[in-house]
């Protein structure tokens, strides 16, 4: 099982990272370009630039021209001026070439060794050389060796970099691969602004590549046992080389600008750049020692294991023949372009290009295969492929031979099986050619691709068929299942996002869990796909910014199923889940074509997990919706049961009552009972009749629960309390204030009559005051209260007044007297005393008729409109 390391990269900052790329990137490329340039004007025949025809060493002459002889120079002479300018180093010389052109005349004074001194002048001209316009074996190889080939060394370098910023490894494959441009392509210094820059880069460059070859070995892909046994050889060599810089920069400087200084320095160049050349042979030697160790004998994980033997045969192949090369020169001494024939240093740098390539693959890829399979596929693909295009030049060269015998030899030739032979070839031709090859070519790229053509046809159809699931469960242990057995992938998950803002694990195979495995919604994992919306490849050595920012936790949770790849549950503005996949049982990694085909399915999955999500959220929401229909209906039955089911008989008294709430169920109450009470001697006094009516603020189940409240206990007060309806009503405050909430309250009336006496006792708790129609009269009973349930200690007033024959005591909610038309307008106190004063002059002499009668007229008003508050009513009539 893949686990992560508990150590992790520190970040550098992304700034001065990319800052030291560009400054390698300038270097290396400015270089290039220039040298490049020139190469290229040569090849062509152009001239590069005037370049000095004799070579020094220590301002001594050692190698000339051949026409420079008859002018008076001699090798061996020291020269001392140019053009009358003291040379105090090289770059005297070569500023002094580049000011001059073709045709002019140069003077360099000298002095001969045996002490006299001399003024050479010759005349610049056009030095003779092989042109490529006429031969383009004569500058392909050229152009290929000095130009193509280091700039491809130089563009994998900084493409590694830009695909893993983060990664030590791919820093360390920059630092290795300038060095072949640098050797490939010498920079020979001119008098230009390369020549501020150029001689000490490829010093730095040549000095890099075999430092970073070791430290490569030692690191890739993980440590090395031997460096962990031994790491001060590592230490010893690297250091010891970088000490030799400083050496070789101040002998550039020199030999450019300071003539003494190089004197100085020249009995040590020879001995250090032997010592240089033997700890660079011993830094690349060792590089092999280390990945020879790690193949054969430390144990590595599969992918790690493909990695080293596709690098160590990458480097071997690539680097043996240079290697031998620089060896023999550096033990023989002897100079490559006079010992090796072109055509074979040709060739041996071209090989030296599978170095840099292997390092690339096996760096960048996400899972590398193993090279057995590379080679045999890659050849029996490629004799596949080409014994087609070898048939299509076969049959085209019999035709075109057969035709032009035709044509050249008309009298033998022209036979009619030689026409039907033409014809025949023809017919062949093109249609192998337009029908047979391509068919043939579709086959073998099934046979060979076999395992890519399945997969892409079974994810395409899964992916149609995602979206007709509507159960989470049925889907994802399909899609699972399916992607699975097509893609042989043996471990994999699914998270599904979640309450608590989390991602909790829903399915899994190939792995036995005994504990929860959660994904926090705030993880690198789940931001990574949320912003980028595509599969994410992960490896356990990744160092990719996102793996860095991980938890432990994060990591330990992907860890389970040895995650290779993350492909994002889109939703619709959300990411709503998220597949973790594990590895192939081929060990082969996911290729373009699976990322693209497994973001398809995702999709897909995502927008069918989201519609089953939605269908099961509406089901459950139907599902509580019924309860709650149910539930409120049962409180409705329960509330109608709590208002009056019959009124007591009182000779002289007709009353009726109704209250229609707005909702299912509402908080008006109105009550209408028999009182009967004690006097202070014990004696029983007459029957009373109880009329109450109360307006809960609110509507629904919690003003329904209040009003039940209230109900309550009004009943057991009038049964124990006191006679007093101001007392009376204080103790219902008391109640409701104490089981109600400080938002909770109700205006309350509460009256008894007696109908011996007609008299009316009341207390008004801040309710609409009654009306008594008496005649043309109308008697208001006005508040002696505040409305209950605001304080605990409110104060209530009794009052009385007595009833004659033929009136109608009015009790009403404000849902009646403010019933609203479609303009909003109120029907008002006044409108429904009138109303009432003209039902009963028209004959609604009961009280049900007349409450009956008051109700259709208000619904008159509305015309229609949306009952807005609870409406109830109760009317008493006195005969």
């Amino acid at each position: 099982m893949h686990t992560f390391s508990p150590s992790r990269p520190r970040h550098r900052s992304a700034v001065v990272q990319y800052l030291a790329l560009l400054l390698i990137a300038a270097m290396a490329l400015g270089q290039w370009g220039n040298t490049a340039y020139r190469m290229v004007r040569g090849i062509f025949g152009a001239e590069r630039g005037i370049r000095a025809p004799f070579s020094l060493s220590n301002g001594v002459v050692e190698g000339m021209s051949p026409f420079l002889r008859h002018a008076g120079l001699q090798v061996g002479d020291r020269v001392l001026a140019v053009n009358g300018h003291e040379l105090t180093g090289e770059a005297v010389l070569l500023r002094e070439l580049a000011h001059e052109h073709l045709g002019d005349t140069i003077k360099v004074e000298v002095q001969h060794p045996d002490g006299k001194h001399q003024t050479v002048s010759w005349q610049l001209i056009t030095p003779q050389r092989r042109r490529g316009g006429g031969r383009p074996a004569g500058w392909i190889g050229p152009l290929l060796l000095l130009v193509i080939l280091p700039l491809a060394f130089l563009l994998v370098g900084l493409w590694v970099v830009l695909a893993k910023p983060h990664d030590l490894s791919a820093w360390l494959v920059l630092g290795i691969l300038p060095y072949f441009e640098a050797l490939i392509a010498p920079a020979n210094p001119q008098g230009d602004w390369t020549i501020w820059f150029a001689p000490f880069w490829n010093e730095t460059a040549q000095m890099a590549m075999p430092i970073c070859l070791m430290w490569f070995g030692v690191l890739f892909p993980e440590r090395a046992g031997l460096d962990r046994r031994a790491p001060w050889i590592k230490w010893l060599l690297s250091i010891s080389l970088l000490a030799l810089l400083p050496f070789n920069l101040f002998h550039s400087y020199a030999r450019l600008w300071n003539l003494a200084l190089d004197r100085a320095m020249s009995p040590w160049f020879l001995p250090i750049d032997r010592i240089e050349r033997f700890l660079s042979i011993l830094c690349v030697a060792y590089f092999f020692v280390l990945f020879s160790h790690k193949i054969f004998r430390e144990k590595v994980g599969a992918d790690s294991g493909r990695r080293l033997r596709l690098l160590f045969w990458g480097s071997l192949i690539g680097l043996t023949p240079f290697g031998g090369m620089v060896i023999y020169t550096v033990v023989t001494g002897e100079d490559v372009s006079e010992t090796f024939p072109q055509w074979l240093s040709f060739g041996i740098v071209l090989v030296l290009a599978i170095f840099p390539l292997s390092l690339a693959y096996a760096l960048v890829v996400q899972r590398a295969m193993d090279i057995r399979l590379i080679v045999r596929q890659g050849t029996r693909y490629a004799f596949a492929r080409y014994t087609l295009f070898g048939i299509r030049a076969l049959l085209g060269v019999l035709f075109s031979w057969r035709l032009t015998i035709f044509f050249a030899d008309p009298e033998s030739h022209r036979r009619p099986v030689d026409v039907i032979l033409i014809f025949v070839l023809l017919v062949l031709f093109f249609g192998f050619r337009m029908v047979l090859s391509g068919r043939l070519q579709q086959e073998i790229d099934r046979r060979f691709f076999r395992e890519a053509y399945s997969t892409e046809q079974v994810l395409s159809e899964l992916s149609e068929q995602a979206h007709n699931f509507t159960e989470t469960g049925p889907l994802l242990s399909t899609i699972t299942q399916r992607i699975s057995d097509t893609l042989h992938i043996e471990r994999m998950a699914v998270f599904l996002r979640g309450s608590g803002d989390v991602f909790r694990l829903q399915t899994a195979t190939g792995v036995d869990l005994t504990s929860p495995v959660l994904l926090p919604a705030h993880s690198a994992t789940v931001n990574t796909l949320s912003r980028e919306k595509r599969p994410a490849a992960m490896r356990i050595d990744d160092s990719s910014h996102w793996l860095l920012e991980a938890s432990d936790t994060e990591r330990a949770a992907l860890s389970e199923f040895q995650t290779e790849l993350l492909v994002p549950l889109p939703g619709r503005g959300r990411l709503i889940g998220v597949m973790a996949l594990g590895p192939k049982r081929s060990e082969e990694p996911y290729s373009r074509m699976d990322r693209r085909l497994l973001e398809s399915v995702a999709s897909q999955t995502g927008l069918a997990l989201e519609n089953a999500e939605l269908l099961q959220s509406l089901a459950h929401e139907a599902a509580q919706r019924e309860r709650v229909t149910r539930d409120i209906e049962i409180a409705r039955e329960v509330q109608e049961r709590l208002f009056p089911q019959s009124y007591p008989e009182f000779e002289g008294v007709d009353v009726a009552g109704y209250c229609r709430p707005a909702q299912e169920i509402g908080g008006d109450y109105y009550d209408v009972m028999e009182v009967k009470r004690e006097s202070d001697n014990g004696s029983r006094q007459p029957r009373l009749l109880g009329l109450a009516i109360g307006d809960v603020s609110g509507k629904g189940i919690s003003a329904a629960l209040l009003m039940a409240s209230l109900r309550a206990s009004l009943r057991g007060l009038t049964l124990v309390g006191s006679s007093d309806l101001g007392e009376l009503m204080g103790h219902v405050n008391k109640l409701v204030y104490d089981g109600s909430t400080a938002n909770r309250y109700a205006t309350f009336f509460y009256a008894e009559y007696d109908p011996a006496t007609r008299r009316l006792c009341y207390a008004n708790g801040g309710h609409n005051p009654p009306v008594i129609l008496r005649g043309d009269q109308v008697v208001e009973l006005e508040v002696t209260g505040m409305v209950v349930g605001i304080t605990e200690d409110a104060a209530y007033e009794q009052r009385d007044i007595y009833l004659e024959p033929g009136d109608i005591l009015l009790l009403f909610t404000d849902g009646i007297s403010e019933a609203m038309d479609g303009d909003d307008e109120e029907w008002g106190e006044r409108r429904m005393i009138a109303a009432a004063q003209q039902e009963r002059a028209r004959g609604a002499l009961t009280a049900e008729g007349l409450l009956r009668a008051l109700y259709r007229r208000a619904d008159e008003f509305a015309n229609g409109a949306p009952q807005h508050d609870d409406m109830t009513l109760v009317v008493m009539r006195v005969s």
